[in-house]
């Protein structure tokens, strides 16, 4: 099946510009991961394995690198030049982490050799069926150690579908209005995401109600999610922060 949401920012010059973008455009980029961040602290996590999926550029993995210096990770991604960034980055970190190229169907549990007690993803699991999400919330389930937590930062429904929408049209505006800020050094690197961005706008504005198949921005409310993370068997599960369409919820292994 052609992927065409899950695919339009992969190549090469599109990762080289995710974490300039990313932190650009997407509203409230930093705050959804730095909350992440305060999450482990308060719950006192300190030797922490973390598998980041979908890591792409490993912009969350290096920042956890840096604020857990005993912490080692795990990145999964299935793509070439997300991943070719990836190491070139985080090659300073050594050991501290381990590459493993899989999209979510993969075997690659299989290849995780130290059981994580963090698991995180950030803007993947929403190319998912609805199925499919469940199925990746049970496997997260099964390989984190007890007392381990998982999060996941995505697109998300809220709570009626008018506040979705809105959520949606906020989105173009945050995008649309970052332009004003820029220098001219990062205006083809903005136009050619935003070409990008066009494309997303037509599928899921403009035919906002037309049917979604996976590998599509497939947008499930937050409620119906966290609802699935209860009926795995995660604990403490909540709504951590939620900015617009933007949510991050979670729970634990009891």
């Amino acid at each position: 099946m052609k992927q065409i949401d899950k695919d339009r920012f992969h190549s090469k010059s599109m990762a080289n510009s995710y974490d300039e973008m990313c932190q650009l455009l997407v509203p409230g980029y930093d705050l959804m991961q730095d909350a992440l961040i305060d999450i482990l602290k308060f719950n006192g996590l300190k030797n922490i394995v973390l598998l980041d999926l979908g890591a792409g550029s490993g912009i969350l993995i290096e920042k956890i690198l840096n604020k857990f210096p005993h912490a080692t990770c795990y990145y999964l991604d299935y793509s070439d030049d997300f991943m070719s960034v990836a190491q070139e980055k985080l090659e300073k970190y050594g050991d501290r982490v381990t590459y493993i190229q899989s999209d979510f169907g993969g075997d690659w549990e299989s290849k995780i050799t130290i059981n994580p007690n963090v698991i995180t993803s950030m803007s993947a699991i929403h190319h998912l069926s609805n199925g499919n999400k469940k199925k990746l919330y049970e496997k997260c389930h099964n390989i984190l150690e007890k007392g381990g937590w998982f999060f996941n930062i995505d697109e998300m429904k809220t709570i009626s579908e008018e506040a979705h929408l809105k959520s949606l049209y906020y989105w173009i505006y945050h995008a649309q209005k970052q332009k004003e800020t820029l220098s001219d050094d990062l205006l083809d690197s903005y136009n050619g995401w935003m070409e990008k961005f066009d494309s997303w706008k037509k599928r899921n504005v403009d035919n906002i109600y037309l049917p979604k198949s996976e590998g599509d921005d497939v947008h499930e409310s937050f409620l119906v999610q966290v609802d699935w993370l209860n009926e795995i068997g995660f604990v403490e599960t909540d709504i951590f922060c939620k900015y617009f369409l933007w949510c991050m919820i979670g729970g634990k292994k009891k």
